[in-house]
């Protein structure tokens, strides 16, 4: 399972370009399994690019609306708070 994280996102981009190029070359050596497995995964990638996409927006607001050791700490905000 690929999870999503926004600051690697050089390196889901580079998953992406080499799995694109494999499924050619299963598809001659006839590894029919294979080019299956590629094209889940390529729907998959797909799938986790909508929701970085989706993502993105919120977490930009997020980031700049407080520091974001206060988004992961809400219990030391309200310590510092007093």
């Amino acid at each position: 399972m690929l999870r999503l994280n926004l600051a690697q996102e050089p390196w889901p981009l580079e998953i992406e370009a080499n799995t694109r190029q494999r499924p050619g070359e299963a598809q001659r050596m006839q590894w029919l399994g294979e080019v299956a497995g590629l094209q889940e995964s390529l729907r998959h990638i797909a799938d986790k690019k909508q929701q970085a996409e989706r993502l993105e927006p919120k977490l930009a607001e997020a980031r700049t609306a407080s520091p974001p050791w206060l988004i992961s700490m809400p219990g030391l905000c309200r310590l510092v708070q007093r």
